[in-house]
């Protein structure tokens, strides 16, 4: 399958919570679910994200509907870039858009001056951790100061310190 990614805009806001919500799904049967369950992208925040240019979406090259996205945090500092989020629905997975739009980030990134990305996310699905192993991010210290910000957040949202992994990747500078 052939697809595309492009800049997200505001009138992609209701497909992108959508494809959060339906790649939530996947987790229903994790520890991570009651947390999970109760939390979704606020669209003004998501809506603010892509003013400022942050966000991407996977569009197959048959529909204009988004099946994919990827968020950049740069709230960080002036050297660091997160991925906030990124998902694909369900039934687009293992088709190369999650590691296109990572990719695109990555890149977006590189060319803003970043020097590295990094995230938060489950140690123990296959989907996650190893998949961003597999992209070049490495697990790192999650007691290093620089993921203070990221761990405060989770604590305030409920999300249980013990499933979380933070992972990081240096960007190359060309």
């Amino acid at each position: 399958m052939s697809f595309r990614i492009e800049r997200a805009n505001t009138a992609h806001v209701q497909a992108i919570c959508t494809i959060e919500r339906t790649a939530i799904e996947l987790f229903r049967e994790h520890r991570a679910w009651p947390f999970y369950s109760v939390v979704s992208i606020p669209p003004e925040q998501l809506e603010e994200a892509i003013q400022q240019g942050l966000v991407w979406v996977a569009l197959p090259d048959d529909r204009d509907e988004p099946v994919g996205f990827v968020w950049l945090d740069t709230e960080q500092g002036s050297e660091v870039a997160g991925i906030a989020e990124i998902d694909v629905l369900p039934e687009y997975s293992r088709r190369g858009m999650g590691a296109a739009l990572l990719e695109h980030a990555c890149d977006w990134a590189r060319s803003a001056g970043y020097r590295r990305v990094d995230l938060g996310t489950l140690a123990d699905v296959p989907w996650n951790a190893p998949f961003y192993a597999k992209h070049g991010f490495v697990v790192v210290d999650k007691n290093d100061p620089a993921f203070a910000y990221a761990r405060a957040r989770d604590r305030e949202n409920g999300f249980p310190d013990t499933l979380r992994v933070f992972m990081s990747r240096t960007l190359r500078q060309r």
